[in-house]
């Protein structure tokens, strides 16, 4: 038996060719879901950003996931799979909160994590019994996960970074959020050593680099000091996501850059007080933002700020101040997102009963269009701030006030190298795309 694997990429913009040569890094989905296939059949994954999709497989199976609008992309590539006769099953956090835009597309749907489900998904196939829908009743514990399978990735279409995962589901309550719907709000953990052994198989394919995929591996300080701890010895250079509360004070700092940290994305959201309270992230105080700034940077760690824009409090006053706080700190790189309601949000179902939704075609959800009507402005004026923001950040004389003037640098070379990613990501602005 074969199954092929594929992460479909998101809807593509007229004149955009929605290829690139080379990931920034790769994701985790398609290795990890290749080691639970690997039950007795022969797997392919293909990442159709940096390769196309082989319609001309002689695979048995289909799988399919795909993040945001590219979900109306993956339902045409489910039919025309399907009218080749492959049997299609698709999973994802969008397909998962959108079961009933899905059913009609494919033989099955998996909601939310595969593991333990692919196995029961396998035995249905082998018996040509199929069900509709696979979901848990209780998420799975991280105690037994194969080791991904990182010698399928296609290595000279992927940067420095390999995946790598410790833990699942996100202690906050974001309400703009999907992770906690579906990953849960208790904090779920990989053993420690079983890290280091999915880092060690990294290692073995020459390459030193990492990127933790959690959501939020910092929510349970404890487990994260000896994850970090454990790390050291392997002389890996690690980036992840993390919140203000990662980073409490200057001895964990210290532990931090000695572990290889590198880079950590910050979700800042907003530097308004209240749209922070506002979207369940009110546990944040916007007055710590620059200390803990500095902290990272006074050792040498970069920081990707990543912003909301369009949320209730804030209007086109508080984006002014935002741009100026990412300026003024010296973000290395930002990456904003308009605000987007999606199905099985707490956001979603208080703009559905305020009657704010204005757009329910899935290809606009991306991130970069204002499917609902703000508060502070029009839909067409928010769109407009989110571009602003973006030729601003990414303006030269930004880019020299945040990156060139900052020399001498503990790291020349990293500040070269973060120098050159703001080019680029210039370049996609200018082009009227956005920079990732």
């Amino acid at each position: 038996m074969k199954t092929l694997i594929v992460n479909v990429s998101r809807s593509v913009k007229p004149g955009a060719s929605g290829k690139l040569y080379r990931l920034w890094y790769h994701g985790l989905t398609l290795p990890y879901l290749a080691a639970l296939f690997g039950r007795g059949t022969d797997v392919q994954i293909v990442e159709e950003l940096v390769s196309p999709i082989p319609f001309d497989t002689d695979a048995d199976l289909v799988a399919l996931t795909t993040m945001g609008c590219g979900l109306t992309h993956a339902l045409e590539v489910a039919d025309r799979f399907r009218g080749l006769g492959k049997r299609v099953i698709i999973g994802g956090p969008t397909a998962s909160a959108y079961p009933e835009v899905v059913a009609p597309h494919v033989d099955s749907l998996v909601i939310g994590d595969g593991d333990g489900l692919v196995d029961r998904l396998l035995d249905d196939l082998d018996r040509g019994a199929l069900a509709p829908v696979y979901r848990h009743l209780e998420l799975p514990e991280l105690t037994n996960t194969p080791v991904p399978r990182y010698d399928l990735i296609q290595r000279d279409r992927v940067g420095l970074y390999y995946p790598v995962e410790a833990t699942r589901g996100c202690t906050l309550s974001c309400r703009f959020c999907l992770t906690s719907q579906l990953s849960g709000r208790r904090q779920r953990q990989k053993p420690i050593a079983d890290v280091v052994r999915d880092i060690e198989a990294i290692k073995a394919l020459g390459i030193d680099r990492v990127m933790f995929m959690d959501d939020n591996p910092t929510a349970d300080r404890e487990y994260f000091r000896r994850l970090v701890e454990a790390i050291t010895p392997l002389s890996v250079a690690w980036m992840a996501n993390a919140t203000l509360a990662a980073v409490p004070d200057d001895a964990t700092a210290d532990v931090l850059v000695r572990s290889g940290c590198e880079m950590l994305a910050v979700g800042f959201e907003s530097v308004n007080q209240e749209s922070l309270d506002g979207i369940g992230k009110g546990c944040f105080d916007v007055r710590q933002y620059s200390a803990f700034i500095a902290r990272l940077h006074d050792r040498g760690i970069h920081v990707t700020a990543m912003m909301v824009v369009g949320l209730d409090h804030d209007g086109p006053e508080s984006l002014d101040r935002m741009l100026r706080f990412l300026i003024e700190n010296k973000v290395e790189t930002a990456i904003f997102h308009v605000l987007t309601p999606i199905a099985g949000t707490p956001l979603h179902a208080e703009l559905e009963a305020q009657g704010r939704m204005l757009d329910l075609d899935l290809s606009h959800y991306s991130a970069e269009e204002a499917v609902f009507r703000p508060k502070q402005m029009s839909a067409e004026e928010l769109e407009a701030q989110f571009w602003r923001l973006y030729r601003e950040f990414y303006s030269v004389g930004s880019i020299v006030r945040r990156q060139v003037l900052r020399w001498p640098d503990r790291s020349p070379v990293r500040r070269l190298g973060s120098i050159v990613v703001n080019l680029y990501m210039r370049h996609n602005v200018t082009r009227g795309l956005t920079p990732v």
